[in-house]
């Protein structure tokens, strides 16, 4: 089988290596769809404090079930279609007993610590399948909906975190896919209303496009902010994009009693940032992080794909094969019109 290794920082090498052996307790899965995550892009370019080298990446998984351990044959059967959650959280440790997965101490992931979807055959491990990371895939769901599924699942927990509500007034900072993916999950909730803004204006203009948001003039955020609410800021800041400048502005464009989410995590070695935290002291203002997600928000993601709720195949702008993933990780971010990379292995 056909496999992407990264060897080292900007060293990505393709390899044959024999399909492995399905393990008595796991699962093998022919790999259909992997999305190119901005997370991969990082570790291509700067490393990853969890990740050894070499490993193949890819978290964001969908395919073919190929072969079934004795251990799950009654509940798993060769060519059933799935999608399987990044993460693999133990269960026992005192973050997964308070059902906050994403916190696991003993936390795994495909791609860090075990190799991902970058090539065409992955083992699930037991564990994985005990924390329920692989779900059925609905008919009506594509493999490639299903590796994006991945995106939203993370959404999911980001505007739980936040606590959205309905009637919340809400800005996404950040017009990539992740952005669109947040303000349609936002509106699908009921919040209003939802503006969108970007440094890059095509982003903006490519977003009203698609989904008719109110876009915000980056050049002076909180002058559009006050405008846009009235004076009050948003009840909502959510952040989704890994750019120091936008923490710092999120704090003036937040309501009284408000929420900021640092939903984008900065790069390795760039993550000191000056805040104003007089801000928050006054305005009565919560900030939160927001890393993962959990098994959980994946399959209530690929319900909300499933039943029409939440549009994600117009997000997937490119579909490549696996040899031309190095110049995928290269040219992340440079082309404005490109929003979602998506692997795919043959037909969807």
């Amino acid at each position: 089988m056909r496999c992407a290794l990264l060897q080292n920082i900007r060293q990505l090498v393709y390899v044959d290596r024999d399909v492995p052996a399905c393990p008595p307790d796991g699962l093998r899965l022919r790999v259909k769809a992997c999305g190119v995550c901005a997370t991969d892009v990082k570790i291509y370019h700067y490393g990853h404090r969890l990740l050894q080298l070499p490993r193949v990446l890819g978290h964001e998984l969908a395919g073919v079930i190929d072969a079934v351990g004795p251990q799950w044959e009654a509940q798993f059967q060769p060519g059933q279609r799935v999608a399987v959650c990044a993460v693999i959280a133990c269960g026992q440790c005192r973050y997964c007993l308070r059902n906050v997965p994403s916190m696991c101490e003993r936390l795994e992931a495909f791609g860090y610590h075990y190799d991902g979807g970058y090539q065409e055959y992955l083992i699930v491990p037991a564990k994985a399948i005990h924390c329920g990371g692989v779900q059925p895939l609905p008919e009506n769901v594509s493999f490639a909906e299903a590796a994006v599924a991945e995106l939203l699942a993370c959404s999911l927990n980001g505007q739980t975190l936040s606590d959205f509500r309905f009637g919340q007034s809400v800005l996404i900072i950040g017009a990539g896919p992740v952005g669109i993916l947040q303000a349609r999950l936002a509106r699908a909730r009921g919040c209003g209303p939802v503006f969108i803004t970007d440094i890059v204006a095509d982003k903006l203009a490519r977003v009203a496009a698609l989904d008719g948001l109110p876009t915000l003039d980056a050049d002076d955020l909180p002058r559009a902010g006050r405008e846009a609410t009235g004076g009050y800021g948003f009840d909502q800041v959510m952040i989704c994009c890994g750019a120091a400048p936008a923490q710092q502005v999120a704090l003036e464009l937040v309501a009284r009693c408000g929420c900021v989410n640092f939903f984008g995590g900065l790069p390795q070695g760039h993550s000191d940032v000056t805040l104003d935290t007089n801000l928050i002291h006054y305005k009565q203002c919560r900030v939160v992080g927001t890393h993962g997600s959990s098994a959980l928000d994946n399959r209530d993601a690929v319900a909300l794909i499933a039943r029409g709720h939440i549009r994600v195949a117009d997000l997937i702008t490119d579909r490549i094969e696996l040899a031309g993933l190095t110049a995928a990780l290269e040219s992340a971010g440079q082309d404005p019109r490109q929003l979602k990379t998506v692997v795919v292995y043959g037909d969807d």
